[in-house]
């Protein structure tokens, strides 16, 4: 695509309703624009700037514009669509560099790129959102961190004074986390748990009452009297014979034993123990014949069943009964008086029966011969004591039936208590205004930790495309080292998207202007390269490259530019430097001898002149084919010449269109003569009092001082507001040519050759 033309313009800066003047040539491939400071170059790049990012300048909302293109029109009506272009101007500088980013960890730093400078501001914008979230998240978590401790802290105090009133001396048995456990299970219907005054001591007497009550074990007393009454009887009732019964020993019981033992004292001896004498040859055939083995095993059984029945009389009298004072009121009296019943039929009753037997015993021993008849009434005395027993166990069960329905009134009353307690410490510990404040923090918690997880996503997002949209300081520092002839500025690029600059291995604290304008033009080019931009169907627009440029760089520029450029599909440059615009002027080669397929170098460039011009009183922009005067000669001073000519020479003076800048004209042109014919390197007025001497009136010299020195800068803010009277501007340029021509006649002729 190729723009032919600027069919109109409205609303613009000083373009206010301009229209393309068919005398002037379409543009071509190379496009140069010359103009003054102020003149609206700057205007017509933001116009372009628009088309680029398809959206209106935000100064100049009610813009209106037609570029004729090859392809059809741009508007302001489809300045949405996509056309290839790419535009270098202030606006672009502004947008695409931050040179110094005072919050940065080394100053000063440089940010390139209208996406990079974007996305660190966001970026900032971002990590300041994250501190405050930080922030926020730490005063949430530190408040919950208070709740939950004096919440936590309620439900201990308030735990253990339920456990003091309930008398529970184990802490675990109900804690801060049985509280809170029955504080959620009663929180359904809190009133129903809530007990009167008299309730709440009417069980509380209960519960404390029966803390003294315990089960009892039940007697366990095993009778033996039948058994041993059988075992002596049967024994007693046994007949044992001998081979040869002494009458005298059976019938002397005292004497039988006596001699049962000495049977055993003298065995084996010759002679009595007792008397001395020789014991009888037949005498222990007599005896053992008396004393058989039937007799030795009914004495053993006799001894056998006499330590049983002392075993079981030994066991019965040590039998121990529960005090009566652990039984319950109802049942103590009743108890204590079966207990003393059975108590007399044991220690009087059943003991005497086992001494009978142990009688019976001795009796059988002194006469083991003998046939002893047993007959005494043991069963009925064994029925009435186990009856006893009976009574005695079922009153203990009684008992501890009603201990164990106490225990469990008792737990039932305990169980009212607790819930009682818990339910009135809902208010007392503020529980569920502290519990609703944790939860609401938990969540607003819960929200932060995500909104901080979604920004720290976000940061490393936007860290990621900040590394994306970083160019390599490599390429920039390559063009740099061209454009200055040596390394002496470099760039150093930082992992954070960021760029330090760097003058012979130090930083560089104080770039010029016209430094910062290199660096950034060498930006553009290079971003135009990484972006893999097809120059080759693109239209580049720069405006005003060498900006407070010396004139050493200005041939850098010019070079950087010729080679950077040589490919684009349409260039526009814009220059208030004539010397630059010169330079320009050679920038598109011409056809070599001989070829034929290529085009001529006047149809690949043209030339235009942007000025600003008086139309109805009013200081307007206008582009017009470049004056002859200003192509042909390789100096301004010509083309000043020419204008100040031109208006000197008018007959209609107030419609001169370049009235608005002739004080400046004047200045500008008298400046350079002044330069040259006294190069003494005085000030203007000193040359210019040499000058008027002796050729003007002292009224027509004060009048043109007045004017050039008043009105030839845009910057006085005066100037602005009021305009000279044409009849003093009339004055002073005619003054200044008429001197001219007086005092360097053959000069004034020669200007005067040059612009015809």
């Amino acid at each position: 695509m190729r723009i032919k033309k600027i069919s109109k313009i409205e609303n613009l800066g000083l373009y206010k309703n301009f229209e393309w003047d068919n005398s002037c040539s379409e543009f071509k491939q190379f496009n140069f624009f010359y103009g003054w400071n102020y003149s609206g170059k700057t205007s017509l790049s933001r116009l372009f700037r628009c088309i680029e990012e398809r959206n209106l300048h935000k100064d100049y909302p009610g813009t209106k514009f037609c570029l004729e293109t090859e392809n059809g029109n741009i508007s302001e009506s489809n300045i949405d669509q996509e056309v290839p272009i790419c535009v270098f101007n202030e606006d672009f500088v502004e947008e695409n560099f931050k040179w110094n980013d005072e919050n940065h960890r080394i100053n000063p730093v440089l940010i390139m790129g209208k996406e990079s400078i974007g996305l660190q501001e966001e970026l900032k914008k971002k990590e300041e959102e994250k501190q405050k979230i930080e922030e926020e998240k730490t005063n949430i978590e530190r408040e919950l961190k208070e709740k939950s401790t004096q919440l936590e802290n309620n439900l201990t105090n308030k735990a253990s004074e339920i456990r003091r009133i309930l008398g529970i001396t184990n802490p675990r048995k109900f804690d801060k986390n049985n509280l809170k456990e029955k504080i959620e299970e009663l929180s359904a219907n809190i009133s129903n748990y809530i007990l009167s005054g008299d309730e709440e001591s009417k069980n509380l007497r209960l519960y404390r009452d029966q803390t003294s009550y315990q089960s009892i074990n039940t007697l366990s007393i095993e009778l033996k009297a039948q058994s041993l009454y059988q075992k002596v009887k049967n024994i007693c009732e046994k007949k044992i014979s001998a081979q040869q019964i002494i009458e005298k020993l059976k019938s002397n019981p005292e004497l039988n034993q006596w001699v049962r033992k000495g049977l055993d004292l003298h065995k084996n001896e010759e002679y009595c123990q007792f008397c001395g004498n020789k014991l009888p040859e037949d005498l222990f055939d007599k005896l053992n014949k008396h004393f058989s083995e039937e007799y030795d095993k009914l004495m053993q059984d006799l001894k056998s069943i006499e330590q049983e029945i002392n075993n079981h009389n030994n066991s019965i009298s040590k039998i121990q009964f529960p005090d009566k004072a652990r039984f319950y009121p109802d049942y103590s009296k009743e108890y204590e008086q079966k207990k003393e019943e059975l108590k007399s039929k044991l220690e009087g009753n059943y003991i005497k029966l086992l001494d009978t037997l142990i009688t019976k015993i001795e009796e059988k021993k002194n006469k083991p011969f003998d046939i002893l008849i047993i007959d005494l009434p043991v069963t009925k005395l064994e029925n009435q004591i186990n009856q006893y027993i009976n009574d005695v166990n079922t009153i203990i069960d009684n008992n501890n039936a009603k201990i164990n329905q106490l225990e469990n009134q008792k737990k039932d009353t305990k169980l009212k208590l607790i819930n009682h307690y818990s339910a009135k410490a809902i208010d007392e510990i503020k529980y569920y205004e502290l519990n609703n404040q944790i939860k609401e923090l938990i969540k607003q918690k819960e929200e932060k930790e995500k909104e901080f997880g979604n920004i720290v996503e976000t940061i490393n997002s936007i860290n990621s495309k900040i590394k994306q949209a970083n160019i390599g300081a490599e390429k920039v520092n390559k063009y740099l080292k061209q454009f200055f002839r040596d390394d002496q500025i470099k760039l150093n690029s930082f992992d954070d998207g960021t760029y330090q600059v760097n003058r012979a291995g130090i930083v560089a604290k104080n770039l010029s202007t016209g430094e910062k304008n290199i660096i950034s033009l060498i930006y553009f080019m290079t971003k135009l390269e990484e972006n893999n931009f097809d120059k080759s169907k693109a239209i580049i627009f720069i405006d005003d490259p060498v900006s407070s440029l010396d004139s050493n760089h200005i041939f850098h520029v010019y070079g950087f530019l010729s080679e950077k450029l040589k490919d684009c599909g349409q260039v526009f440059i814009t220059t208030h430097n004539f010397d630059f615009f010169n330079l320009l002027k050679d920038m598109v080669k011409g056809d070599p001898d001989g070829t034929t397929n290529r085009r001529s170098k006047k149809d690949k460039e043209n030339f235009y002149l942007i000025k600003k011009i008086k139309s109805n009183d009013d200081k307007i922009s206008t582009i017009t084919e470049l004056p002859k005067v200003l192509r042909n000669f390789k100096s301004e001073y010509n083309y000043l010449f020419s204008e100040l000519k031109k208006f000197n020479d008018s007959n209609d003076k107030n419609n001169f269109e370049l009235l608005y800048i002739l004080p400046n004209i004047a200045r500008r042109f008298l400046e350079s003569y002044l330069f040259v014919k006294y190069p003494d390197g005085s000030k203007f007025k000193d040359k210019a009092d040499k000058f008027f001497k002796g050729f003007t009136e002292a009224s027509e010299k004060q009048t043109t001082l007045k004017i050039l020195d008043e009105y030839s800068h845009e910057e006085n803010p005066e100037h602005i507001q009021k305009f000279p009277d044409i009849h003093e501007i009339e004055i002073a340029i005619k003054t200044v040519l008429s001197v001219l021509e007086k005092k360097d006649k053959e000069h004034y002729e020669a200007l005067c050759e040059s612009i015809k």
